[in-house]
């Protein structure tokens, strides 16, 4: 049966595997899962940066009130002031 998965071996730290293998543990997962998951994060995170480097401030502000785009001046300064 063909897979689309390759075997790959790497070395780690003695100290970095037991908290793989303990953070795996926790999850429910094996270790190869918990790193295939980290591998594909961190290659989205490098991709994000080179297309958006704001992508990281996505979803930093939780519970914004929806109108801050427009009443951002109300809520940094506490007042509706207009100039002009």
């Amino acid at each position: 049966m063909p897979t689309s998965e390759v075997r790959t071996q790497i070395y780690l730290p003695r100290r970095l595997h037991r908290s793989l293998r303990k953070a795996a543990k926790a999850r429910g997962v094996s270790m190869a899962q918990l790193l295939r998951e980290a591998a594909e994060e961190a290659l989205r995170r490098t991709e994000t940066r080179v297309e958006d480097p704001f992508a990281d401030l996505l979803g930093v502000i939780r519970d914004a009130p929806r109108d801050l785009a427009e009443a951002h001046d109300h809520y940094l300064y506490g007042s509706s002031r207009r100039r002009g």
